[in-house]
């Protein structure tokens, strides 16, 4: 499944267009629909921030899904002011302001009680859980990262380009 395209804006108040500006070859993404999910989403962002570090080709981003036509309340931004919003918030946190239920419909989600996560390679879905972090969906994840950095690490050193003839 491909990732819905939509805008919403960054912690700066940046346009970002998703998943066009979404950076990373693989990347996952943490949708939030309530406040009071951020204590779900922080036991993905402090794991994700550890993958980071380990694979270079992995990115992270949290978007916070407010309704069309809404304004986000003041503490999904941190807070009393710009200086804590910024402390409180992932630099790679996104904003959206969209018709909920047509994008929960676009990325399969019943509902919006819980958070849900989603991998994505080149614009596609190709894993996706629900809920707080588990030890079974992070050794899940760190598995699949760890395969694709091979994988292209094979195939950036030549290793399985077979066909070719010595001369």
């Amino acid at each position: 499944m491909k990732f819905p395209t939509t805008s919403g804006s960054d912690k700066h108040g940046r346009r970002v267009t998703l998943p066009t500006d979404l950076d990373g070859e693989q990347t996952l993404v943490v949708v939030s629909f309530h406040l009071r999910q951020r204590s779900l989403v922080s036991s993905w962002r402090e794991f994700a921030d550890e993958l980071r570090e380990e694979f270079e080709h992995f990115e992270y981003h949290e978007l916070v899904v407010g309704r069309e036509g809404g304004m986000l309340p003041p503490m999904s931004k941190g807070g009393m002011s710009p200086a804590n919003a910024s402390h409180r918030l992932h630099e790679n946190t996104v904003f959206l302001s969209v018709n909920k239920q047509a994008f929960q419909r676009q990325l399969g989600i019943l509902g919006d009680q819980t958070i849900h996560t989603f991998l994505l390679e080149d614009d596609y879905v190709v894993r996706r859980a629900a809920g707080v972090l588990t030890p079974e969906t992070a050794g899940g994840l760190e598995s699949l990262l760890r395969e694709y950095r091979d994988v292209q690490n094979r195939t950036s050193t030549g290793v399985g380009s077979a066909g070719e003839s010595p001369s």
